[in-house]
């Protein structure tokens, strides 16, 4: 976000009407390709926050580039800050030669300084005008610990959002800690909002003792009122100067509703991007709505950009009749224009002299369909099919102008007083009142004895007129119709293995095993014991799951009832692999079972396991073992970075963990030992993470404490690429901290780490 303070004319192209969309920076292609030359040629990559400075430079937070990208006035893109490379080196160096990771915000304050909300490395960094990196809040260490002292010496849980204020206060949105902490000038740090746990309680209260959930974007007016993306409580929330919370926008309810009457009587749908204009309307980047929302002073909430649906078309139109996709930060210049970070189009597009426009007026009524269509129907039953027309606008709608038309499949008849395919109804004398009741363009239909079994697929389209407006108003309407028949046992399924694994020893993986039933018919043989046999070099482990992937409801799962015997090689589940009997068991069924290649199994394929499930045939079950995984003597171990603290201040170490040749090294649990460097004891907390997987893998390590702290103790297995959520490298990040009597400007070498039988590798550490 950025400052309310800026003056500065950005990048956005002159010559266009007010309200019209134009892009910035971005070519609409995911990557990376170079700098210095025009931003809209060139590639973003998920950016997510934008700010503008005093001059009309456009920060972007060039998220899953790893980099902050910097467009002038002129339209040229740089980059100012990180390497391209996931991580974290250390501070006190240029900006453009160190690791960022993930970084999702930035903030420019007056005096040209920029701030960058480090997601993944836990920190709040700094870039001086002349391009220096330091960090400003955050030790490295995700968590929480406690207000009130250095803002460098305490956690953070990834923050998302930044924002500064007038006086130089920097409000940090510490997203995963559900609280807003505040940064003074000499540094120290302080909780202005949220108690720390998730939730909605109330408003009207001091904003430190209420709840807030996930909270994202942050801006702060001229009269220090801050504003907070409450962003899992589709709210907007208002923080006084003398530390009041109220909600501005949004009923708490995520969706869609209306514009052109009060926001706080409104939808929001994951709002992020927060920015306020001269005459103090605010703006909102409603996120899953795919919309810019604009609030005046006076309360009142209207659309300036996109019209609701994921996408992207053309630029240079109104930016109101437009397509954005996940717009998530926003921040305006000086002329008034409105950059957002259309974040899925990795683009940033620009409004002109969006302050100064007035949005286009909210039509008499937005309707919409509501789709009453059956998955599956049985043969000589009546059913429903149609759609109920609801109006999510500010005024009501005249049922004159609303026309439903369904055209009936061959094979499907309408009920009585109806003849023919084409079955329509008008609403003349009905009206539809705003925010509410809906008109019922639903008929009655039949599948006749005469009707094969199969798929009929009817359309519907819901015409209108005068001063509407209805989006996606032709749908198609599959319906199945089956013949009844007896509910069939477990001997009425076709049942197989639907991938067969290919590991390595020692690797973890799945079965999957599809059930299927013919034509959709009801197969429900109540609960019975199914008897599966590994593949030779094989074992059963872990916690087996269902799920049925095409219902209407989405997915449904769960786990599974089951015992594991003989060592692993015998599977026993007890369920009820029931198919087809209501909407939420349609399709197939597919079960997926752990299982892990025993460290001495020999390379092969092996097709001696087998599935008994009930009285149904038994099914054969296949494995196959290639390569070889190594133990912890092929991993390479360095230090990814030189701490440096103060005595008795509080940093991290990161180690990076390889494999030679990218190989498959899965060791086992493993005892791994690592002493500190003279003048640093370590403190007990240690993480892992995958950070080259997307989503990355994360968790915190077994430690034990020795020597007073001089030995850490970690027990775990560091294993790189036996699966999709390993590959590449592993980061270890170990807590320590500098003893108080430890001597300044020293920096010992001494320390070490030995992981299982590889030989020891020194570690470093700088004393302040």
């Amino acid at each position: 976000m950025t400052t309310s303070t800026s003056t500065g004319t950005g990048p956005q192209p002159a010559g266009l009407m007010e309200g019209a969309i134009a892009t910035v920076a971005g070519n609409g292609v995911a990557g990376f390709m170079s700098d210095g030359g025009p931003g809209a040629l060139t590639r973003l990559y998920h950016p997510m926050g934008v700010a503008v400075d005093k001059n009309g430079n456009l920060f972007i937070a060039d998220r899953y580039n790893h980099r902050i990208r910097k467009v002038t006035p002129n339209g040229n893109i740089t980059t100012v800050a990180g390497d391209g490379t996931a991580g974290y080196i250390s501070d006190g160096g240029p900006a453009v030669a160190t690791r960022l990771h993930y970084p999702a915000d930035v903030a420019v304050d007056d005096a040209g300084n920029l701030f960058i909300a480090d997601t993944n490395n836990h920190r709040v960094r700094k870039v001086t005008p002349n391009g220096n990196i330091t960090t400003v809040a955050g030790n490295g260490e995700a968590g929480y610990v406690s207000d009130g002292g250095p803002a460098i010496a305490t956690r953070l849980h990834y923050p998302h959002a930044l924002t500064v204020d007038r006086a130089g206060n920097l409000y940090i949105a510490d997203h995963h800690n559900h609280r807003i902490r505040k940064v003074t000038p000499n540094g120290n740090i302080t909780t202005v909002a949220g108690n720390g746990t998730a939730g909605y309680v109330s408003d009207g209260g001091p904003a430190i003792s209420t709840r807030l959930y996930h909270p994202m974007g942050l801006v702060v007016d001229a009269e220090g009122n801050l504003y907070i993306a409450d962003r899992y409580n589709h709210r907007i929330r208002k923080v006084t100067p003398n530390g009041i919370i109220t909600t501005v926008a949004g009923n708490g309810t995520a969706g869609y509703i209306s514009d052109g009457g009060p926001a706080i009587g409104t939808r929001l749908h994951y709002p992020w991007g927060l920015a306020l204009d001269e005459a103090g309307s605010l703006y909102i980047g409603d996120g899953h709505n795919h919309r810019i929302r604009k609030v005046t002073s006076d309360g009142i909430i209207t659309t300036v950009a996109g019209n609701g649906t994921a996408g992207y078309v053309d630029d240079g139109g109104p930016a109101a009749g437009t397509r954005l996709y996940h717009p998530w930060g926003i921040a305006l210049d000086r002329s008034g224009n409105l950059y957002i970070a259309d974040s899925h189009n990795h683009r940033v597009r620009g409004v002109t002299a969006v302050a100064q426009m007035t949005p286009p007026p909210p039509p008499a009524a937005d309707l919409y369909g509501e789709v009453v269509s059956p998955y599956r129907v049985q043969r000589g039953q009546e059913f429903d099919l149609g759609a109920r027309i609801r109006n999510r606008g500010p005024n009501s709608a005249d049922g004159r102008y609303v026309t439903v038309v369904l055209t009936l499949a061959d094979g499907l008849e309408g009920g009585p007083g109806t003849t023919g395919r084409r079955l329509t109804r008008t609403f003349t004398g009905q009206q539809l009142a705003a925010h509410q009741s809906a008109l019922d363009g639903v008929f009655r239909i039949s599948a006749p004895e005469s009707t094969p079994p199969g798929t009929y697929t009817s359309t519907l389209e819901i015409q209108y007129g005068g001063d509407l407006n209805l989006k996606d108003n032709a749908f198609v309407l599959p319906v199945t119709v089956v013949v009844p028949a007896p509910i069939a046992d477990e001997t009425a399924l076709t049942i197989f293995q639907d991938t067969i694994p290919d590991v390595a020893p020692g690797q973890s993986t799945a079965f999957n095993l599809k059930y299927t039933a013919p034509a959709g018919q009801p197969v429900n043989p109540g609960t019975i014991t199914q008897r599966f046999a590994a593949p030779s070099g094989f074992i059963f482990t872990g916690q087996p799951t269902y799920a049925y992937y095409e219902t209407i409801h989405g997915v449904i799962s769960g786990n599974l009832s089951h015992r594991i015997e003989d060592g692993g090689r015998t599977l026993l589940i007890t369920a009820n692999p029931h198919l087809n009997t209501t909407t939420s068991d349609t399709g197939s069924l597919i079960y997926t079972i752990p299982v892990q290649a025993r460290a001495d199994a020999a390379p092969g394929r092996y097709d001696n396991g087998s599935a008994s499930v009930g009285r149904h045939t038994p099914v054969q079950l296949s494995g196959k073992i290639t390569g070889s995984a190594q133990n912890e003597t092929a991993l390479r171990v360095v230090q990814e970075s030189i701490p440096e603290a103060a005595p008795g201040q509080t940093t991290t170490f990161n180690l990076e963990i390889r494999s030679l040749n990218n190989q498959p090294v899965n060791p086992g649990t493993i005892e791994q030992r690592f002493t500190a460097p003279t003048g640093f004891a370590f403190t007990g907390g240690a993480s892992y993470g995958y950070y080259f997987v997307t989503p990355y893998v994360t968790g915190n390590l077994e430690t034990r404490l020795e020597d007073g702290g001089k030995t850490l103790v970690i027990s775990s297995n560091p294993h790189l690429n036996t699966g999709t959520t390993d590959k590449t490298a592993l980061i270890y990040t170990l807590g320590i901290r500098a003893l108080p009597d430890a001597e300044s400007g020293t920096r010992p070498a001494d320390g070490q780490a030995v992981i299982g039988r590889l030989a020891p590798v020194p570690l470093s550490a700088h004393v302040l």
